[in-house]
């Protein structure tokens, strides 16, 4: 990500992981602006979720749930995403990791 943006990668993980973010802010402030943008009688909300084959159990969220991008249950994470978009222009709005109950309810 850092290298596309052509920006600092130490600066860009410490955004991720150690800065204080209010994300809840952010993805408000982004949200309005996108609506501005793109928002309208034509434009369309889509909420979708995305399976990503993982093996092992180290990342969070990963079981044997449905993974739609293969067809067939098996080890996956899973993210809902929602999007706006208007013709050919598309924003992501905001994403969240679904975790299964067998995670939920694991100490």
């Amino acid at each position: 990500m850092s290298e596309g943006m052509e920006t600092d990668s130490q600066a860009l993980n410490h955004l991720l992981t150690e800065a204080s973010v209010d994300w809840k802010g952010l993805t408000g402030e982004i949200a309005r602006q996108a609506d501005a943008l793109l928002g309208g009688d034509d434009s369309a909300l889509i909420l979708d979720e995305s399976a990503f084959a993982k093996k092992g159990q180290a990342s969070a969220g990963v079981a044997r749930q449905w993974n739609g991008r293969l067809g067939k249950v098996d080890n996956a994470q899973v993210g809902v995403f929602s999007a706006l978009c208007r013709g050919r222009r598309v924003t992501l709005l905001d994403s969240r990791l679904y975790l299964p109950k067998s995670r939920v309810e694991d100490e």
